[in-house]
């Protein structure tokens, strides 16, 4: 029996965090081409595209996705996170590539407007925070323009995940070096709140699941669960045998957590994993 080939996968992001682990998990299963350079220039994308015209899935995950560097550099984080995957599809639409089937473009469950309940895919959009506001104006790009493209365009609305080479910017590693750094007391403002953290493997597995599925439309990626942002800095304490104290303001501000009934309605059946350090 003829053994079936691989599906060519162009993948932008393919150095970070996700990336990384998404191409190491499925490099038996697909055939990558990997976009290296500055995705802000479109002509060098133009002409990539052009020497990579047999792609028929495409990842763009590549980000500016640290909230307070986002923050920081709000020009930087247009350009990479607004500006370059609206030129990329544009690109794929110029190219009319004929094998192109499926376009995943990775956004941010900071495109909500927080909450105390758990937020549905057609729950509000607000975005609070630099990051968030780049990333719905994509979305609304998408959703303006995806009946004008050949090839189906999957939003996966992405809430937290940890990763090991997370630095600077990302709540696990900040928390981590700010009570290494604080010896005996640290207070936290604005951590009496609720996230949503998946592990990053079946973050993937989502990723992948919605490549074969080809789901034209926003789905929520998370675990479907809460989790107080107190616990998991005690979690973190604990992890990395840290023994400062910390207190924090008692006021209760809303979080960020996924309903993932269409996810299960579209057929995902895996029982989640919440331990994000395994």
């Amino acid at each position: 029996m003829k053994k079936a080939s691989k599906h060519i996968v162009g993948i932008t992001g393919g150095t970070g965090a996700l990336g990384s682990f998404f191409i190491k998990k499925y490099k038996k299963k697909f055939n990558f081409r990997f976009y290296n350079k500055r995705i802000e220039n479109r002509k060098d994308f133009s002409k990539w595209l052009g020497k990579n015209n047999d792609i028929e899935i495409f990842l763009h995950l590549a980000a500016l996705s640290s909230i307070k560097k986002s923050n920081l550099n709000k020009k930087i984080t247009r350009k990479i996170n607004t500006i370059a995957p609206i030129d990329i599809i544009k690109e794929f639409k110029k190219s009319n590539i004929k094998n192109l089937k499926y376009f995943l473009f990775s956004s941010t469950s900071h495109v909500y407007k927080p909450s105390f309940k758990k937020l549905s895919e057609g729950a509000k959009r607000l975005p609070q925070t630099t990051y968030g506001q780049s990333k719905k104006i994509v979305e609304d790009f998408i959703f303006k323009n995806r009946n004008k493209v050949s090839f189906k365009i999957g939003i996966a609305r992405i809430f937290n995940f940890h990763s090991k080479s997370h630095k600077d910017g990302f709540f696990i590693y900040d928390i981590k070096q700010r009570l290494k750094s604080s010896k005996d007391y640290l207070f936290l403002k604005r951590i009496n709140t609720n996230r949503d953290y998946i592990h990053i493997s079946q973050l993937c597995e989502i990723l992948y699941f919605m490549t074969q599925k080809r789901i034209n439309n926003v789905l929520n990626i998370g675990s479907g669960k809460s989790l107080s942002l107190i616990k998991l800095v005690k979690l973190i304490k604990d992890r990395f045998k840290i023994k400062t104290l910390f207190e924090y303001d008692q006021k209760k501000y809303p979080g960020l957590c996924a309903d993932i009934k269409l996810l299960r309605k579209l057929g995902y059946k895996k029982k989640i994993r919440t331990n994000i350090f395994q």
